[in-house]
């Protein structure tokens, strides 16, 4: 079993580093009041949005520091979504994964650019898989979700649960939902999808796991919670043990 924390945020393009770093530090406070008070639970992972901080990233480990020092105080992974990151001369659509000893484990560059992001930015290459040791995950932002070899890449490398860190408008929800419910569905893996709220984004991050009927052998992808269109921390433990068997007689042969 691990508990994920999921953290909704509105689209941040003003902030100050001081300002951020409050943001921030008020987030996953909140996140761990609400997992001690009112689950009594241990977080495992924490997943935010796609471009919730819309400058340019330079150095994320100096930037970010209040970041990795989170992850290394409560003992836990963080997905901090994805920021526009200049490495050497490229710049990248980067998710730095946050290991509790509050170092970069690697990073996860956008694969799929959307749009006008095709003129700026370096696309990624591969889908990593990253090892936390209890589990395996991998990262695949927003756009990446469209495309099903993404997804089964990642199952195939032996990932546990799939992340989508993205920032859809409201007049995509709609079809967001139904793309999640599917890559879980077909690839017999829970989904964990945080967004963008507020303006034109539509909020609306969603945890998917799945029901299995061994009678019929049919799985069903069952959304475990939904959040609103606000900033909101939404915390949902999931059975790994549990859908590891689902894939495995899924994918016997």
């Amino acid at each position: 079993m691990v508990n994920i924390g999921l953290i909704q945020l509105r689209q941040y393009d003003r902030l100050s580093a001081a300002s951020r770093d409050e943001l921030i530090l008020e987030h996953f406070k909140r996140l761990f009041h609400k997992a001690s008070h009112n689950y009594g639970a241990k977080i495992d992972l924490v997943c935010l949005p796609e471009l919730w901080y819309t400058k340019i990233v330079s150095n994320f480990e100096r930037e970010f520091k209040v970041i990795l020092n989170v992850a290394r105080e409560y003992d836990f992974t963080v997905i901090p979504g994805a920021f526009k990151e200049k490495i050497s001369d490229d710049t990248y659509v980067s998710c730095p994964v946050v290991t509790p000893n509050g170092s970069v484990l690697k990073r996860q560059f956008k694969i799929h650019l959307f749009g006008i992001q095709r003129r700026t930015f370096k696309p990624g290459s591969k889908i990593e898989l990253f090892d936390i040791g209890k589990l395996k995950f991998s990262v695949a932002i927003c756009y990446d979700l469209v495309f099903p070899e993404i997804a089964r890449s990642a199952v195939r490398q032996g990932a546990d649960l799939l992340f989508f860190p993205s920032k859809i408008p409201k007049k995509g929800i709609s079809p967001w939902h139904l793309y999640l419910q599917v890559r879980s569905l077909e690839n017999r893996i829970p989904v964990v999808a945080s967004n963008v709220c507020g303006g034109l984004f539509g909020g609306r991050s969603m945890i998917v796991d799945l029901k299995y009927d061994k009678s019929t052998d049919i799985a069903i992808p069952k959304i475990k919670t939904a959040a609103s269109v606000k900033e909101q921390i939404i915390i949902v433990d999931i059975d790994l043990k549990r859908s590891r068997q689902i894939r495995q007689r899924r994918f016997a042969d």
